[in-house]
Formats: C-alpha cells, structure tokens, sequence
C-alpha cells in the first residue's frame, strides 16, 4: 500500500503538472473565459492528474505483476535434470582375437560404474548413449546398453558380470522426477579398437599379465526430452 500511494504522489504530480500548462496554454489562446478562473484551471488539472496517474500506476503494476507470473512460470516449469555420480570400479574387458589370452584384441566391453540424478520435476526417460574413449580420440554414437550377459571373455580370463546390477532395461533407464537410480553399471560393446590403436595412442602394457594402462572415457546420457548429462570416468583393463 505504502508503495502505491507513493507511485501515485509521484505519477500524480507530473501529470497535473503537465496538464495545468496544457489547459494554461489553452485557457490563453482558445478559452479566454478560463484565464480568470485559477481555482478552476487547477482543480480540472488536479482531477485529471489524479485519473491519468491512477492509470499509469496501474499499467505499472499490471506489468510487473505479468512478468513476476512469467518468472513464475518458468521456475516452475516441469523438466528433467540429469546428474551422472560415478563409482568406483569401473572397467573395460578387450575381447581376444581366436580367444588366444594376452594377445591382440578386437572390440571390448565398457562397463561404467555409476548412479543417475534426476533433480527436475519431470519423469525422465534416457534412451540415448555416447561414449568417447579420450585416450584413443574415438567416439561412439548410439550405443545401446548390453543386457543379461553372465559373463565375458577377456584378454586374460572369463569375467563373471552381475546383470541385476544393469541400470537399463530394454535400453532405456526410467528416473522419477525429484529422484536417483540405485547404485548400478552400464555395459557397452565397442568395436573395433585394437592392439594396434592403443599402442598408437600409447597405452602401454605393464607386468607379467601384459595389462594395458588404464583409460580416459567420457560418457554422455540424453534422454526422450533431449536432456542430456556428461560424466568422465577412469576404467581400468580387467
């Protein structure tokens, strides 16, 4: 209250102001009769002051009324936010060439280890994986997550995997407005990384079992709504 009868002192004032010298300029030149008349030429000018300013001040807080409803609106808008928190443990398992161990390779296993937040106030549906193995300066698009694989042969053994541990479902993982996924992995297949690559990019192998050095990897998860999250993860060769 105290800031409208402010706003309206003030708007009031101008307007008399320039609507006295109006009806002075015509009480002058057209309407002689008025000249005479002060009392008259001010109350007029006050009344419609007062009217005009009453107007403006309302128009203000119209405006102001409609863009704080805006600013709102937007506050509130329902849509997903996406939050990638690594774990531990994350790895990638080379698949060998004639199942010779220790030898040269031909695609591979990611497994990234990690949990999915979403903080908007929208359902969030991921459906869209990229994965770039920063080391070797490759990325792949579109990706489509492995399920219910028991085990897989590495380089150096059989590695046993927990498909219950698997964030997605048929591909996609379902995240619940204003909520997170347990606690899982993601596992991708690559192809076509080779001995030859990493050697080029200087991965070396170390120790008796020839493991190669650990990688780079960048994952990027988008969901239905185009929402996207990008998390860098450190995978050790199992």
């Amino acid at each position: 209250m105290k800031n409208w009868i402010e706003a309206l002192l003030s708007e009031t004032l101008y307007s008399a102001w320039w609507i006295l010298s109006a009806l002075s300029t015509l009480s002058t030149f057209f309407l002689k009769e008025w000249s005479g008349k002060p009392r008259l030429v001010s109350a007029i000018s006050t009344i419609l002051g007062f009217a005009l300013a009453n107007f403006r001040v309302f128009q203000k807080q119209q405006g102001e009324m409609a863009r704080l409803g805006a600013a709102l609106l937007k506050h509130e808008a329902r849509v997903s936010q996406l939050r990638i928190a690594p774990d531990g443990g994350s790895r990638y398992i080379l698949s060998p060439v004639r199942n010779v161990p220790g030898a040269d390779f031909s695609g591979g296993y990611l497994e990234f280890h990690l949990m999915i937040e979403n903080t908007g106030r929208r359902d969030s549906t991921v459906n869209n994986y990229r994965v770039e193995i920063v080391d070797l300066q490759q990325a792949f698009q579109d990706l489509i997550p492995t399920e219910g694989k028991h085990s897989v042969q590495g380089r150096h053994c059989v590695h046993g995997m927990q498909p219950a541990r698997i964030l997605s479902e048929t591909g996609n993982i379902r995240i619940q407005a204003e909520n997170a996924t347990n606690h899982g992995t993601l596992l991708f297949f690559v192809p076509g990384i080779n001995l030859e690559q990493f050697m080029r990019a200087g991965v070396q192998m170390h120790g008796e079992e020839k493991r190669l050095e650990p990688l780079r990897c960048r994952l990027t998860i988008t969901d239905m709504t185009h929402v996207s999250a990008t998390c860098d993860f450190r995978l050790d060769e199992a």
